[in-house]
């Protein structure tokens, strides 16, 4: 058997981990099986499971996939308002695709077991590294917070999951949604009267 380099199998293990996120974004975490991710990856359970024991794991590469960092974050709110209002593709994924995985995230998550478990720290880290960013451009003036940084940075991730979700279960174009996410977000702050836009 040829030995295979570190790109390849690094190559093999995105391929999974994304066919995972495709498979939980059409199904749900719990129907989708390892078969399931097997076949969108067009690779076989053997190849599968040289890197990964099991779904679980799976589960969670696909949870740390594309998560917010502090240097993925805008330096400016006017960059911040564009980044949450886009509707554009995101990590290579379409944005239904990208709206459909969070949603199935959530819902699953939100009863108690393993994936609560694991999903939880994902999600405080979220809002932990939202709520600093919001702060800081509320340090520098560029906006002034309703409420404090925790909770607007709580109530910024629940509006946009909510829009993005309405837009989706209405049918509702999200291109259309994109202009109505970003007058909402200035909902939440209020910006000095130069720095408008």
């Amino acid at each position: 058997m040829p030995k295979r380099d570190a790109a390849h199998m690094g190559a093999q293990q995105e391929r999974i981990v994304r066919a995972a996120i495709e498979c939980i974004a059409e199904k749900g975490i719990e129907r989708s099986s390892v078969s399931d991710i097997c076949e969108k990856a067009q690779l076989s359970a053997g190849a599968l499971y040289v890197h990964f024991s099991n779904k679980d794991e799976i589960i969670l590469a696909a949870l740390r996939y594309g998560t917010m960092t502090e240097a993925s974050l805008p330096d400016t709110w006017l960059e911040f308002k564009t980044m949450a209002s886009s509707v554009g593709e995101q990590l290579g994924f379409d944005i239904t695709t990208v709206v459909r995985l969070r949603l199935n995230l959530h819902a699953e998550s939100a009863r108690p077991g393993k994936l609560h478990d694991v999903y939880k720290p994902f999600l405080e880290t979220s809002i932990r590294l939202l709520a600093d960013r919001l702060q800081l451009f509320a340090d520098r003036g560029e906006i002034a917070l309703r409420m404090d940084a925790r909770q607007t940075a709580l109530s910024i991730s629940a509006f946009i999951d909510g829009m993005l979700w309405n837009a989706l279960a209405t049918d509702r174009s999200l291109e259309e949604t994109r202009a109505a996410l970003a007058a909402g977000l200035e909902m939440f702050v209020t910006r000095p009267s130069t720095a408008a836009g």
